[in-house]
This record gives structure tokens, C-alpha cells and sequence, in this order.
């Protein structure tokens, strides 16, 4: 694991330093259009090996190579967004109760770090400006805008969507949720941006997320293991729609899932799978 670890550090400050340096060292990635058609999405950032939805994962997988990241986004009490992926702080941090019951300032006082290891003791919770002024262009974001249930507060909506203006990042992201109100209110916002049906408590063993796709005019479908089969696939594919697949963190299965037709496999171990699939 010390190995491990040190290489991914040292991976972390290579493209920090990179970035330090005015960002000049690093130019920009293809866009969302342009990027590998087959690809892995380093899920919560490289994971396995660090807090998940924090710089060092994100550092580590970018560093590393990975074509798209993927992260969750919740708010505030006092409007900021975070990313972080359950609504209660418990098993990330040393918080209680839910993110949005929280102030910013409160939040950042936790540490969200030490429940991965005593190394990343006092790390903090990330800012999506913060995610956004390290990686934008640098790499695919599929950005999870988690919710309770319907739409949500339309002026945070729109902070998000002008915070991904502000940094250029517009075709560099997409948004994934299986909530279809919200997918219509992100549709209505941000017309351009490309969305991702994901699959809900309820459809996991049904087949309609793909009928959701069409039906909200998405681009894209996230698959759930093992709610999903060959048949739902060429569906997907047979709509034009592109096929995430979450998740694979074994090499034998991760090469199956690609002979199935799954454009792209949402990873928690991104280095072992990228080595072993070729993709990054």
C-alpha cells in the first residue's frame, strides 16, 4: 500500500506542478465530442487509493492519464457547492447528519480524510470551483448531481452551470442523475450540455432507463451491475445513445463488459484497469 501510495503522490505533484506553472505545461484535452470513444471514468477519482471525491484521487487519476473523472455534487446550508457523495457525512468524515444541514464554513472545520489513513489526515471537503479551476479542459467530467427526490433549487442550479462557464468547461462535462425532473430542469437550463440517464431504485431491474433516455432527449445511459444484459445495451445502442456501465474494478470483467458494447466502464481502481484494458 506505501508503494502504492508514493507513486500516486508523486503522479499527484507532477500535475500540480504542471498546473502551478501557469497551466502552460498541460494543454487542453479533447472535448466531450473529441475524447476516446471507448474510455474509462475514474469514479470518485482514483479511489482505491485516496479520499474519494478529493484533489488527491482526482490529482492522482489526471496525472495518470484518465480520459474522465466523475464526482458527485450536493449544497450547502449557505449555497456552496460540494462534492461528496452520500447526503450524511458519517462515513467519509468525522461530521454528522447531512451535507446541506451544514455550512460551508462548518463543513471544512471536518476532516475528510482520515477514515482512508492516517496520511490524508485533515483533508478537507472540495469545492466544485476547486475541482473546476485544477482539471478544467484536462479532463471529461461526469458530474453526479445527486438530490432528494425532484428538482433542485433552481439559483444553485444555475451557480453550478455559471461556474462551469466561468472556468470554460462547458464541453468538457455532462451531467448524470436518474432523476427526470431534474434531467428536464438541467435540459431547460443548459441546453448544450450533454446528460446521462442513470439508473434509480426503482428502474434498476427494468429495462426503461433507456425509454427514460429517449423520453428526456439524453445522450447517454449509465448502467447499473447487475441490473443490466446484452439486450439492454443494443438498445441503448440501437438509440444512439452511448452506454456508461457502472462499475468495474476487475480486469476480466472490465474486458467483458467492453465486448458487450459498453463505451464506457466507471472504475474505483483506475491505474490496474487502465494497464490491463489499454484505456485510459
Amino acid at each position: 500500500m506505501k508503494t502504492k501510495c508514493a507513486a500516486i503522490l508523486v503522479a499527484i505533484a507532477t500535475v500540480y506542478v504542471a498546473i502551478a506553472a501557469g497551466g502552460k505545461a498541460i494543454e487542453p484535452v479533447p472535448d466531450f465530442d473529441h475524447a476516446p470513444a471507448r474510455r474509462l471514468c475514474a469514479h470518485r477519482g482514483f479511489c482505491t487509493i485516496a479520499p474519494e471525491n478529493g484533489m488527491a484521487a482526482f490529482g492522482a487519476a489526471v496525472a495518470l492519464g484518465a480520459s474522465e473523472i466523475e464526482f458527485d455534487l450536493w449544497w450547502t446550508k449557505d449555497g456552496e457547492i460540494v462534492s461528496i457523495h452520500d447526503s450524511k457525512l458519517d462515513r467519509v468524515s468525522t461530521g454528522t447528519g447531512k451535507v446541506y444541514e451544514h455550512t460551508y464554513a462548518e463543513l471544512a472545520a471536518l476532516d475528510f480524510g482520515i477514515k482512508t489513513g492516517k496520511h490524508f489526515k485533515g483533508t478537507r471537503i472540495v469545492k466544485f470551483s476547486e475541482i473546476l479551476e485544477k482539471f478544467s479542459q484536462r479532463v471529461i467530467m461526469n458530474i453526479h448531481v445527486k438530490d432528494l427526490g425532484g428538482e433542485w433549487d433552481e439559483t444553485l442550479l444555475a451557480k453550478v452551470i455559471r461556474l462551469i462557464d466561468d472556468y470554460g468547461a462547458r464541453k468538457h462535462v455532462y451531467f448524470m442523475t436518474a432523476n427526470v425532473a431534474l434531467q428536464d430542469q438541467l435540459a431547460r437550463l443548459a441546453p448544450d450540455i450533454p446528460r446521462c440517464m442513470g439508473n434509480s431504485a426503482d428502474n434498476k431491474t427494468r429495462p426503461d432507463i433507456v425509454d427514460n433516455a429517449i423520453a428526456h432527449k439524453c445522450q447517454m445511459v449509465q448502467l447499473f451491475k447487475p441490473y443490466f444484459d446484452q439486450s439492454l445495451i443494443d438498445r441503448a445502442k440501437a438509440a444512439g445513445l452511448r452506454v456508461n456501465m457502472f462499475f468495474s474494478d476487475d480486469p476480466d470483467e472490465a474486458e467483458k463488459f467492453l465486448g458487450m458494447g459498453i463505451d464506457t466502464i466507471l472504475t474505483n481502481d483506475y491505474q490496474p484497469l487502465s494497464s490491463s484494458t489499454g484505456l485510459r
